[in-house]
């Protein structure tokens, strides 16, 4: 079978990240002799003139896609719109969103034939192999017009036996341009198990590590392909101290010298591991605080404390490591009293801090139990569940009350991308615009070729002498940005290799 793997777009735009996933279900098809490509609609205008286009050329047997909770509308009419071309394509749909709520889905869906649920890889191959259907695990689909769940697929206990990331099937100047990151996995599971979050279960909660010569190989690769800065998506990246030494040691072997960031736990890191990480290269972490309220980091089973916080924050900093500390606005037991107390201990702790708002996700023990929780449910409109908005309230926390803690958070950028509005007072619109522009500040020009398709559009464009000049010459014809600075981002991206002139 002949297999296209569509990275549907967000309807908030987010910080661009390569799929981890998707780049992994590539590899594994590929290792195993399968036709497959990528249509990414997350680094371009999302049109289904394009996925006609591509369907027609490609001509694929398969068609899947990946989502989160809320990017699941898009991705399901995606998914809808390739059965209104050829009906016969097989239509698959994974992810978190749908490994929770996979009748739902189907029932709501018609047009999606499969519900891939938990890690893809070897589910994904089962169904491009011809397998039947019943006989496959991990999935969720319909017989005789009864939907059937097969039993669940074990997690893949031996990660190193996982294919090589197939990149080169995504557009990767495009990320690059905007200013993306290397995206990298050493490891899956979790094994903390927050209200807030599915990683325990959609990773299952015995934490597996990949050798950290075979991760090291895959940065190197990442580096060669011109990516300045590598992430590791990990959810813990910092609960193995043997792994991580291990790691950090194959780095400092190796001679690389680049820079790399994590995310972490504040129960998980000590002054050693931290200068062990410096002295690696990592120069960025995250904390995933999400309240400055003991009595709500209680409740919703963080298993830490703000004085671990505290230290943790300072260790890094000593350390030299910079620091990106998140909340989460909204968590059971919020009032007036403690989102002004996240503020607070945000402001006290003196380094870079975010805050985004509880958005429930199926699967999350908040939203199974929600009731427990004294938590009101406002919406199930998947499309508002980009955490950057209230989607449900509190006894002691209306959404105004989260809504008036983000203008005070985003008072001080609101000029950010062209708003220029004086009042205090701003709707959630303005908000989302506000967030957008934060998100896009490394690489404005950039998103605005990327949102609009200007190079795709231009097609053939008159050549006097310079061909980048000309370039430049219609770029700045089209775009309000000034002569210098396209000037200098076109001149950059060309002599980087991210643009080509044929």
């Amino acid at each position: 079978m002949r297999t296209l793997l569509i990275n549907p777009p967000y309807p908030f735009q987010e910080f661009p990240i390569i799929p981890v996933g998707l780049l992994y279900l590539a590899g594994m098809l590929e290792h195993h002799n399968y036709e497959v490509d990528v249509l990414d609609m997350l680094v371009s205008k999302y049109s289904k003139d394009k996925v006609k286009d591509k369907l027609e050329k490609y001509q694929p047997d398969v068609v899947g896609v990946t989502c989160v909770t809320m990017n699941y509308p898009g991705a399901s009419e995606i998914l809808k719109y390739c059965k209104s071309v050829n009906p016969d394509i097989i239509t698959i749909i994974g992810g978190p969103h749908v490994t929770f709520a996979p009748e739902e889905t189907l029932n709501e869906a018609p047009w999606i034939d499969i519900v891939v649920r938990g890690e893809g890889d070897y589910t994904l191959l089962d169904i491009v192999s011809g397998k039947k259907f019943a006989d496959i695990e991990g999935i969720a689909y319909r017989s005789n017009g009864k939907i059937e769940l097969t039993p669940p697929r074990a997690l893949i206990e031996d990660l190193d036996a996982l294919p090589p990331p197939a990149r080169h099937l995504f557009p990767i100047s495009r990320y690059q341009a905007l200013a993306s990151h290397g995206s990298i996995i050493a490891g899956r599971g979790c094994p903390f198990n927050c209200i807030f979050c599915v990683g325990s279960k959609m990773g299952g909660r015995k934490a597996r590590f990949r050798n950290p010569k075979l991760v090291v190989d895959e940065i190197e690769e990442c580096l060669e392909l011109g990516f300045n800065e590598i992430n590791l998506e990990d959810d813990l990246f910092t609960f193995n101290h043997k792994h991580l030494n291990a790691f950090c040691d194959e780095i400092i072997t190796r001679g690389l010298e680049f820079n790399w960031s994590i995310f972490a736990r504040v129960d998980t890191v000590n002054p050693e591991i931290l200068q062990k990480l410096r002295q690696a290269g990592c120069n960025w972490l995250s904390y995933g605080v999400e309240s400055g309220n003991q009595e709500i980091l209680d409740t919703v089973k963080k298993k830490i404390t703000l004085d671990m916080v505290r230290n943790s924050v300072k260790m890094a900093k000593d350390a030299g490591i910079d620091v990106l500390v998140s909340f989460i606005l909204g968590l059971p037991g919020e009032t007036k009293e403690t989102l002004q107390q996240t503020v607070d201990f945000a402001q006290e702790l003196g380094t870079h801090y975010g805050f985004h708002v509880l958005a429930p996700f199926p699967g999350t023990e908040v939203r199974e139990k929600a009731d427990e929780y004294g938590l009101e449910i406002l919406t199930s409109d998947w499309a508002k569940y980009d955490a950057n908005r209230p989607v449900t309230r509190t006894e002691g926390a209306s959404p105004k009350d989260i809504t008036e803690i983000l203008h005070m958070y985003y008072k001080g950028i609101r000029y950010i991308g062209g708003l220029t509005t004086e009042s205090d007072e701003l709707d959630e619109e303005q908000l989302q615009e506000i967030a957008t522009a934060k998100s896009r500040r490394q690489s404005p020009l950039a998103w605005a070729l990327v949102d609009g398709d200007v190079l795709e559009t231009l097609g053939s464009i008159p050549c006097k002498n310079d061909p980048i000049e000309s370039l430049i010459e219609k770029v700045a014809e089209l775009i309000p940005y000034p002569r210098q600075q396209i000037t200098e981002n076109i001149t950059g991206w060309y002599n980087d290799g991210l643009l080509v002139y044929e």
